[in-house]
């Protein structure tokens, strides 16, 4: 009997965009025994929001869970640690599609078939089919400055930093997965005790792949696909490039100022 855990964290998402997700995710996961979908509601002030979740929570499967105050995206995601009782917990962004049960199904028969897996990373495209090029190298200093202001230089430098020209089409080991969608042995989760709370926003998923890779392995894993719209506005605003560089300095100190 395989359980399988989900999370989402919210934050002043539309009730439409939610309604989607919900149906979609409990549609892709109705064939395991075990179903607990977990919604984080950090838009407390979202009276329209909360009133329909709410509404969601008297429903079998969904759990909403309102803190006291946003601490952030991985605070959010760890606020579900003490409850977890599943084999598998899945991590889905709010703006993610997936097309069909086969695609979890397919990650998690892989991840049941090596053991040495703590964390997966699947294919993640556009709406229109895209591939989008998420699956990053280990961050380094010369590396973050190319990726956030957008210099017209080092072009070969930036593809390998994301893995191109040809990461993208073979299972392989991975140093720095995206956050948008992550499939846990729940095991591994609870063990690096989830994110590190000091990160409010950005860097948080390249952290938590180092935490898995010091005690387990992270792969790549081509032969499923989600859909992610990417809906990081936030990046375009001050307080978000402030947000972010603020993440990169605590990642750096952290892990050590890898230059080049």
């Amino acid at each position: 009997m395989t359980a399988i855990s989900i999370t989402t964290v919210l934050y002043n998402n539309q009730v439409e965009t939610v309604q989607k997700l919900v149906k979609n995710i409990l549609m892709v996961t109705k064939g395991f025994e075990q179903v607990d979908y977990y919604l984080v509601n950090n838009s407390i002030d979202n009276k329209v929001l909360t009133s329909y979740l709410n509404g969601l929570d008297r429903k079998h499967l969904v759990h909403v869970i309102t803190p006291t105050e946003n601490k952030g995206f991985g605070a959010g995601n760890n606020l579900v640690i003490p409850i977890l009782r599943s084999d598998y917990h899945l991590l889905v962004n709010p703006d993610v599609f997936v097309k069909s049960s086969n695609e979890i199904i397919n990650m998690v028969h892989f991840m049941d078939t090596h053991k040495e897996y703590g964390l997966l990373s699947p294919l993640i495209k556009f709406p229109n089919g895209e591939v989008q090029h998420l699956l990053k190298r280990e961050s380094t200093v010369l590396d973050m400055v190319l990726r956030f202001t957008g210099l017209p230089f080092f072009s070969k430098r930036k593809e390998r930093f994301v893995n191109l020209p040809d990461g993208y089409r073979s299972l392989h080991e991975a140093s720095n997965v995206p956050g948008s969608f992550m499939l846990f042995r729940t095991n591994i989760f609870k063990d690096i005790r989830g994110f590190d709370e000091r990160y409010f926003l950005y860097m948080e998923d390249s952290d938590i792949t180092k935490k898995v890779n010091a005690i387990s392995k992270t792969i790549f894993y081509p032969n499923a696909c989600i859909y992610h719209e990417w809906q990081r506005k936030n990046k375009k605003s001050v307080h978000g490039i402030v947000q972010m560089m603020n993440s990169t300095i605590k990642y750096f100190n952290k892990w050590g100022w890898k230059f080049l």
